[in-house]
């Protein structure tokens, strides 16, 4: 199957793209090959030391801590302190050489090895090739490109890539402004974990090189960490030694994310952006110089190239789902804020930069091309108005989509993904409870210890975010935190001159086809007061709110411009809050590469709460692995009619025609279904709120 897809799609190349496409293989093979000797045999790590990081561009003065609440401050200090972690499921698990996993829906493995020589005498070595859900490990001795995963059922190489994103850093710094007592343990902490990886972890060896989204994601972490206990370190833990180490690392990062930018003239998506965003942390904070002076150009460029290309102009994203918009999102407002608070150095050096000897694509620009103006007067970079307009109106997509108890509808994937974990959000369970109400924990431990469970549906550390970019009470919530670090980062808000929703086209369609018809009441308590008709025709997200009713509508295109990476099967399908409760949600995800049939499932027609013919599906799939992340571009979706208080969706696929009418009545809810074939409904019996995460419906 593999091959004839391949086959397929080379057959479809005109036959100059092919040969070329067939010659950049050849050249990319012989490079990869030169190139994995010349690691093997003389190292990776570089032989020369940069100039240490003085950039710093958070001031700790700065920051509102007052929404962080010092019981989860100090419980996940200490847990992070113990190498245990709850990550995409996994519970709180300790991660080290001689761990035991609790394993995936029966599989397990028990590839454990003897730890190596400990960076310090009081601190225990983090396995960090290890799944430490499934026991499986990949090897630090393997070059990065030769490693191999989604051949194991039960392994999930998210696992490690999600803990070496380091997010964690960023929290012991802030829990260490909460509470004073907690500074040096986790001053501490922060120096040995940060050895630890760049011993154990060498450029271009192993899997935590693998993924250059996760380098990214992961030198930002750091940095933003580093940037924070800098300047908390009042007892010379960070000494001279360990900020070479780590500004040596930092330049690591950069020189990895420029090499290996995960680039495509024919689809890109959040992966890139957090290539870019990487290196534009890495080349603000490093001292200039001709090559770090490229990348924050070429970082920036990008930037505002990727706005257009990834998000729609309603604002919402083009990956088709309500969580990777927050991930692609969190990219954006984060950047933005670094790049209005950009040094002065920073600035100028980004008004003489050179072209010469810049090899990758895409290509650098001239200044003369660029979108950014740099203002002399003030030394501040100016964004295009309309790039202003549209991260303005990333953040009230999900202000809009927000149901009454702060959760977003999840439509499309969700990999619980982050680009800084900053604020703790979610509730204390008891480990029992936990068990009882996860699946995936099964035999995790019963006792009445406390168990931190993240909300990842709660997505307002997100919009707090905007509220530190703009002057707007739409994004003012009680996370202060979020707010603060961005606007000491920024020193500048932003002015947006187009707030306008976008229209939607109806579209007129002939009903004496649809003979096949049912329909679902759901009764009100009382009848709605200020419902409001919210809509993103662009993201294909249609919302219906009030104080006591919610109603999100999914017609989403496919995705990531028809490929349907991050899509699912989940057109015409709904969520309802009423009274303030969930009465409809859709299942989420579960899983990727490690259960390849759990994927399927969670992304397929019988998940959700839409018309169904003969079990066909809205969008096929390649089988096997290689059909995990697409679909191929099957349906369409349009609307109709609608009003204030109404909209009638029409599906189309294969030889499948539905119609769809969300009625808003006085005391009811109805839902009417039409079509060209008789339709049933199913029943799906799980639902995972989070990645990794699943429970009973």
């Amino acid at each position: 199957m593999n091959l004839s897809h391949y086959l397929k799609k080379a057959l479809s190349m005109p036959p100059q793209e092919l040969a070329k496409k067939v010659v950049n293989k050849i050249n990319t093979k012989v490079k990869n090959k030169i190139q994995k000797s010349n690691d093997l045999s003389k190292g990776t790590h570089i032989d020369f030391d940069v100039p240490l990081i003085q950039n710093s561009y958070i001031d700790v003065k700065e920051l509102d801590t007052s929404n962080i609440d010092m019981k989860v401050a100090k419980y996940l200090s200490k847990m992070y302190i113990d190498h245990r972690f709850d990550l995409l499921g996994s519970g709180w698990v300790k991660n080290s050489y001689d761990s035991v996993a609790l394993g995936v829906e029966g599989y397990k493995y028990d590839m454990n090895i003897s730890a190596p020589k400990s960076v310090a005498s009081d601190y225990e070595l983090i396995d960090w090739q290890k799944d430490y859900k499934s026991g499986y490990r990949w090897s630090e001795k393997t070059w990065y490109k030769d490693i191999k995963y989604g051949d194991k059922l039960g392994v999930d190489i998210k696992v490690p890539w999600e803990l070496a994103r380091f997010q964690h850093l960023s929290q012991l710094a802030i829990f260490a402004l909460v509470d004073g007592n907690l500074k040096e343990q986790n001053i501490k902490e922060f120096k040995h974990q940060v050895l630890d990886f760049i011993v154990n972890n060498p450029p271009r060896m192993g899997v935590n090189w693998v993924c250059t989204m996760d380098v990214g994601i992961r030198a930002a972490n750091m940095l933003v960490a580093y940037d924070m206990f800098a300047q908390l370190d009042r007892f010379g833990i960070l000494d001279d030694e360990f900020k070479q180490l780590f500004a040596n690392s930092i330049y690591e990062h950069g020189i990895h994310i420029v090499n290996n930018l995960e680039y495509s003239e024919v689809i890109r998506n959040n992966h890139y952006l957090s290539n870019i965003l990487g290196l534009l942390y890495v080349s603000a904070y490093l001292e200039n110089s001709k090559e770090i002076n490229q990348w924050l150009s070429f970082s920036i460029q990008e930037v505002i190239n990727e706005m257009d290309y990834e998000f729609y102009e309603d604002g919402g994203n083009f990956e088709s789902s309500t969580n990777y918009h927050r991930l692609s999102g969190e990219l954006m407002v984060y950047i933005t804020a670094l790049i209005l608070g950009l040094k002065e150095n920073k600035v100028n050096a980004l008004g003489d930069y050179s072209l010469k000897g810049w090899k990758v694509k895409p290509k650098l620009e001239l200044l003369q091309n660029q979108q950014f103006n740099i203002n002399n007067s003030t030394l501040i970079i100016e964004l295009p108005q309309w790039y202003i307009d549209k991260l303005y109106k990333i953040g009230r997509f999900t202000v809009d989509i927000t149901k009454p108890n702060g959760e977003i509808p999840q439509f499309g994937d969700n990999d619980s993904g982050r680009f800084f974990r900053f604020t703790p959000v979610g509730k204390f369970l008891t480990n029992k409870k936990a068990v009882g109400k996860y699946l995936n924990l099964k035999g995790y431990s019963e006792d009445d210890e406390l168990f931190w469970d993240e909300n990842i549906l709660n997505h307002s550390t997100f919009v707090s975010c905007f509220g530190g970019l703009y002057e707007d009470e739409i994004f003012e919530n009680s996370m202060n935190f979020e707010k603060s670090f961005i606007n000491s980062m920024a020193k500048n808000t932003l002015q947006t001159k187009d707030k306008s929703y976008k229209n939607i086209k109806k579209n007129t369609y002939r009903l004496e086809e649809l003979n096949y018809k049912k329909s679902t009441i759901y009764h009100l308590k009382s009848n709605i007061q200020g419902l409001k008709f919210i809509t993103y025709p662009d993201s294909g997200i249609y919302v219906f709110k009030s104080a006591t009713f919610h109603l999100s509508i999914c017609a989403t295109p496919l995705g990531q411009k028809d490929s349907g990476g991050h899509t699912h099967n989940d057109k015409l399908n709904y969520e309802l809050w009423l009274d303030g409760k969930d009465i409809i949600r859709d299942p989420g995800t579960y899983l990727y590469t490690s259960l390849p049939h759990r994927r399927n499932d969670f992304r397929s027609i019988k998940a959700h709460n839409v018309p169904i013919v003969a079990d066909i599906e809205q969008n096929n799939w390649c089988e096997g692995n290689i059909g995990l992340f697409g679909m191929f571009n099957e349906s369409r979706c349009f609307v109709k009619s609608y009003e204030d208080n109404f909209i009638e969706l029409v599906l189309e696929y294969k030889d499948v025609k539905v119609l769809r009418k969300f009625e808003i009545k006085e005391d009811s809810l109805e839902i009417v279904d039409m079509c060209n074939r008789e339709f049933n409904y199913s029943k799906f019996d799980f639902y995972s709120n989070g990645y990794g995460k699943v429970e009973n419906k």
